[in-house]
């Protein structure tokens, strides 16, 4: 089996954690290895004795044949591909396999990561719907989770503003959440790119959206929080960006308001404050 399809396989062995698939793919590449065995794979799992039996028994039942070959089918890369973006190869616990829909050559643009509030407010939208359209305008394309509030606008302002923009989100490709009236996710894969971790038929779980998270901030060059409360999955974003010396910045609020105890907390932190557009454009001076 080539490489890349053994970690396509990996994806299906139930019980496997994110940690553990990257520990595999540590031992495979520091061993220039196409594949390892079941036995290996168990041993490197560090799962408990019934959790390494159900997937002994999964394996010899050979279920998986048919969902793998059907699976191959799926447009993905995998982290020993050429494709595979530079940034994310850094990122704590890399995935070793992506989904996605949409234009793959995104990955290459100048990747900005804007987060924020679910309930976002009349101020995080205005500083949206200022700020985008220059972004846009200066060659950068905006990530983020497709989550309610300043996740979404910020896709949709920038497809109003006929940028491009890439959702990296907490289910497979298959699934949509939350459901939207106006196809926001399709739009995306129509213009932009969407990209998941999970296979395409898996729907959401709680955990699923701190490890997204991690995609979008390994991805991304800069990451931008526009609004958030002191406890947020904004929060836990901007946490990594930094872990993994990413440029971090955030928008000021109100020091009364619940909304921005977040991001103020950020730049007490060492955040750097954003107070215009242009002030994110040249964090990509050196880019081009």
């Amino acid at each position: 089996m080539k490489q890349r399809d053994f970690l396509l396989w990996l994806m299906l062995v139930p019980g496997l954690t994110i940690k553990g698939r990257y520990r595999i793919w540590q031992y495979l590449d520091k061993n220039k290895l196409a594949n390892i065995s079941l036995k290996l794979i168990l041993q490197l799992s560090r799962l408990n004795q019934e959790k390494q039996q159900y997937i002994y028994d999964w394996y010899q039942q050979k279920v998986w044949q048919r969902q793998f070959q059907w699976l191959k089918q799926c447009p993905f890369i995998t982290i020993c591909d050429d494709q595979y973006p530079k940034y994310l190869l850094f990122c704590i616990d890399a995935p070793i396999c992506l989904f996605y829909q949409g234009d793959l050559k995104l990955l290459d643009q100048p990747l900005v990561a804007i987060v924020g509030a679910r309930q976002a407010t009349d101020y995080g939208k205005k500083i949206l719907h200022a700020w985008i359209p220059y972004l846009v305008k200066s060659g950068l394309t905006t990530v983020s989770g497709l989550a309610l509030g300043i996740d979404e606008l910020t896709h949709r302002t920038t497809l109003a503003a006929g940028g491009k923009t890439i959702g990296i989100i907490a289910t497979g490709l298959d699934c949509t959440y939350p459901q939207r009236d106006d196809l926001l996710q399709e739009k995306i894969a129509a213009n932009g790119l969407l990209l998941s971790e999970y296979l395409p038929w898996q729907g959401p779980k709680r955990k699923n959206f701190p490890e997204r998270n991690r995609i979008i901030a390994g991805l991304s060059h800069v990451c931008i929080v526009v609004e958030a409360k002191k406890r947020s999955g904004s929060l836990i974003t901007a946490m990594i960006a930094l872990e993994q010396n990413r440029t971090v910045m955030a928008v000021p609020g109100r020091i009364d308001e619940q909304i921005s105890k977040g991001t103020n907390a950020l730049i007490l932190a060492g955040a750097t404050p954003i107070l215009v557009p242009q002030q994110i454009v040249l964090e990509f001076k050196n880019f081009y």
